[in-house]
């Protein structure tokens, strides 16, 4: 049965308006910013992470808590480092990377801005 406009239930978030810092994610960095929790999404989580030029997250993986990662770039370009290989990606690439393969993203000259889908495989 479909759900009447007036029975949906929405929020909306600019990702402008939301604090970067540390949280949960295994790479916690100061560049994140917590899409999820500023939604009150419980099922996955979604991140912002904007990289100034040249900056990088933290090298990890998800033996610990799970959970594949799922990468769309924003803008910008740089590389995304699978196993310390670099891999470059750029504007409108989705990447993902399986729980326990280590990771760790590093912006290019003019930045990178990532939203990233943490989430348990089915």
């Amino acid at each position: 049965m479909p759900i009447s406009v007036a029975e949906m239930s929405y929020k909306i978030v600019d990702p402008a308006s939301l604090t970067a810092g540390p949280g949960p994610h295994p790479a916690a960095s100061p560049f994140d910013k917590r899409v999820s929790e500023a939604l009150g999404i419980t099922a996955f989580e979604v991140y912002t992470v904007e990289l100034p030029p040249h900056a990088e997250t933290v090298r990890h993986d998800h033996l610990a808590d799970g959970v594949e990662d799922l990468y769309f770039v924003v803008t910008g370009d740089g590389w995304v480092l699978i196993d310390d290989e670099p891999v470059p990606i750029r504007t409108g690439q989705f990447i993902a990377v399986t729980i326990g393969t280590p990771r760790q993203v590093r912006a290019g000259a003019d930045g990178l801005t990532i939203v990233a889908l943490c989430a348990e495989p089915r």
